[in-house]
């Protein structure tokens, strides 16, 4: 009888993967204006180094080091390396692809030395992986107090690349729009940790009433973000200072943006609940405190949500039955 030989590993198996997550979780528009994106990303990379060549090693070498990080940090790894055949290859082939935008606008740029480097990225999954302790950020988090347990889980969650995310600003802070774009980001994401609600116990413990609550979580979020955006939006205002009065009016949307995200949460608090309905309201709201001058709208959505906080919190500090 003839024998049948299995198919062998397929090195496109996590590109599969990832092209079935984008079908769930995209339509096909959406799709589409992620290619184009993509599109848009390279032609920006290629005119942004024809006119200054010197950005591509930064662009490159800090490619490769947030792959690193990717793969140091992704949860998966030791499930494929287990029961995924050809697993080092197939991680290979999607870090390569990752990079590919990246590749493509440095060789349309003629930076063939620094786009050489980026294949780089495709010996990563046979290097030794190290394997640090639970805790990521370990001497950042001990400047941050214990109530402000959100923004230690951000950088539990986001470490190191949150922070090659404020290096990258700080870097190239001289840029006109770039260091504002990366504090956006950043900021962002800070709104974005709001969304977990902590159980009630650590309610409690944090303050004896909701006013005091509110004023501990609204004035530590925004002390934290004003640490982090202010260097940067120092340095962007000494090499730009025409722009003095947009990197002001950009730093004070951000911390309404931060102390709305808080307040919203609260508003709608629910003991160990993730709050993902207010991913909308914090989008609408960054929309406008991304705006120079238009932080006014997220500040009177901030006020609006102000009073329903307090008596949400109120409830849970004093009803007994929770």
């Amino acid at each position: 009888m003839p024998t049948v030989n299995a198919p062998g590993p397929s090195p496109f198996v996590l590109l599969r993967l990832r092209w079935l997550q984008l079908r769930r979780a995209l339509p096909l528009y959406g799709i589409v204006l992620v290619v184009l994106a993509v599109c848009a990303t390279v032609w920006l990379l290629r005119t942004m180094l024809v006119g200054d060549a010197s950005y591509a090693p930064y662009l490159a070498g800090g490619a490769l080091l947030t792959v690193w990080g990717i793969h140091q940090r992704r949860a998966d790894q030791h499930f494929l390396l287990r029961h995924v055949p050809g697993a080092q290859v197939a991680m290979a082939v999607e870090y390569g692809v990752l990079l590919l935008p990246l590749l493509v606008g440095l060789v349309l740029a003629g930076a063939w030395t620094w786009a050489a480097l980026l294949p780089l990225v495709c010996t990563l999954p046979w290097l030794p992986v190290v394997r640090a302790s639970g805790v990521r950020a370990q001497w950042l988090r001990t400047f941050i107090p214990v109530r402000l347990f959100e923004w230690r889980s951000l950088l539990q969650r986001t470490h190191p690349g949150g922070l090659l995310l404020w290096l990258a600003a700080l870097a190239f802070c001289w840029l006109p729009v770039l260091p504002l774009f990366l504090l956006g980001a950043i900021a962002l994401m800070a709104a974005g940790a709001q969304e977990q609600c902590e159980p009630r116990s650590m309610l409690l413990a944090t303050a004896t009433d909701a006013r005091t609550l509110l004023r501990h979580k609204v004035r530590g979020a925004m002390l934290l973000l004003l640490v982090v955006e202010l260097p940067v939006l120092v340095g962007a205002t000494v090499a730009i200072p025409a722009w003095w009065w947009i990197h002001a009016l950009f730093g004070a949307g951000m911390l309404v943006l931060v102390a709305y995200a808080v307040v919203l949460k609260y508003a709608n608090y629910v003991p160990n609940e993730r709050l993902d309905a207010n991913n909308a309201n914090v989008g609408v709201a960054a929309v406008f405190a991304i705006l120079p001058g238009l932080c006014v709208v997220p500040l009177i959505m901030l006020l609006s949500e102000v009073r329903k906080a307090k008596e949400n919190l109120t409830m849970y500090f004093h009803a007994h039955h929770h």
